[in-house]
């Protein structure tokens, strides 16, 4: 059980080379996915724009990542995707929640729902009306996103030429009615975890 402490802040670019090291680490060991071009993992002009948040430890080594983009619309997510989405779905403004990573010794303490609390915590703030992402069949996180209330489904014309996916690609979203019950019900089940790597500096 981690008995450590640390805290969360906002990456920027002076991060890039830490960000780049555990994405390509929590990549290259993916049962779900085989990354073909690991260059797209590097930081670039989407993680200058976006939101992507750390957990470091005392050490101020970088443990885990996520990216929060702010996608406005449909037809931005579907490109970011790289698949169609039920055009039928509310869901836009949202937040789109991805290059989650975390360290292979730590990937069982939670980091990933850490960060996803934080994000929570702006999605609820702000008026987004979904958060959404991609995930595989067989990931860790899956179980836990149902939990969330998150909704699944299966895209027909997924293509994305920096990785071949070797389970099932999954859509799933958050509506925004479920943003304050998911917030509490992470609270709640990573409370250890949240006051042990606590938010520190702006947004």
């Amino acid at each position: 059980m981690n008995k450590g402490t640390g805290y969360v802040r906002r990456l920027n670019k002076n991060d890039a080379e830490a960000v780049f090291a555990v994405r390509q680490e929590a990549y290259e060991s993916s049962a779900q996915f085989k990354v073909l071009n690991y260059s797209y993992l590097e930081w670039n002009q989407v993680d200058d724009v976006a939101i992507v948040l750390g957990v470091f430890n005392e050490k101020d080594e970088l443990l885990a990542s996520l990216r929060g983009e702010f996608i406005r619309s449909r037809a931005e997510a579907e490109e970011k995707l790289h698949y169609t989405i039920n055009p039928r779905l509310d869901l836009f403004p949202g937040i789109l929640l991805g290059r989650g990573a975390t360290k292979r010794a730590y990937r069982n303490y939670g980091f990933n729902s850490l960060l996803r609390y934080y994000y929570l915590g702006l999605a609820i703030d702000f008026p987004f009306k979904s958060t959404f992402a991609s995930v595989f069949e067989k990931a860790p996180r899956i179980g836990l996103l149902r939990d969330m209330n998150y909704r699944f489904s299966i895209p027909s014309d997924a293509q994305d030429n920096d990785i071949h996916v070797l389970t099932r690609e999954y859509f799933v979203y958050l509506e925004r009615k479920h943003f304050l019950p998911s917030f509490q019900f992470l609270q709640t089940k990573f409370g250890n975890v949240i006051s042990r790597y606590s938010w520190t500096g702006l947004i």
